[in-house]
């Protein structure tokens, strides 16, 4: 009797099942970093708004401001961080995601008074945005940026 060598047509699924969940674990780890990234830029975009929201509606002076490379903090006139709904004072950006650059913003913080403009320090009056302000958040080789318009305070994501 002559055998021949060879793979069955059982260890030939079982390779290309094993190999296509390997993949996809690969895949799903490569794309995360976008949507991380993404996702974080949207919610420190949300956080000035709900910032300049804050200070419209208590009638008074809130900022958010960058406390280390990787977390900030929404405070009050005072200098006291407000407590999120999830009992914390400090935002922590998630594994991999720094702030860049600030640009237009030298005390890297955005503060707004009780009409909702923009401005760039903590002092009252203090100095109003004369032109786009911007945060920029890094990832590897990714960035997003996150623009506020002087005068409006309108926030926007490129």
């Amino acid at each position: 009797m002559h055998r021949c060598k060879g793979f069955t047509l059982i260890e030939l699924v079982i390779v290309i099942i094993v190999l296509g969940i390997l993949s996809k674990g690969v895949y799903m780890q490569w794309t995360a970093g976008t949507i991380n990234l993404g996702a974080q830029a949207d919610q420190l975009a949300g956080d000035i708004r709900y910032t300049q929201s804050l200070s419209m509606s208590k009638n008074q002076r809130y900022r958010l401001v960058k406390i280390s490379s990787t977390s900030y903090q929404i405070t009050n006139s005072a200098g006291t961080a407000i407590i999120y709904p999830n009992g914390q004072n400090t935002i922590t950006l998630k594994n991999g995601i720094t702030f860049g650059s600030f640009t237009n913003l030298p005390n890297s913080l955005i503060a707004f008074d009780s009409n909702g403009i923009p401005y760039s320090d903590t002092t009252s009056p203090g100095t109003a945005l004369s032109s786009t302000a911007s945060m920029t958040l890094t990832a590897s080789s990714e960035t997003k940026t996150i623009s506020i318009a002087p005068t409006t305070g309108q926030v926007s994501i490129q």
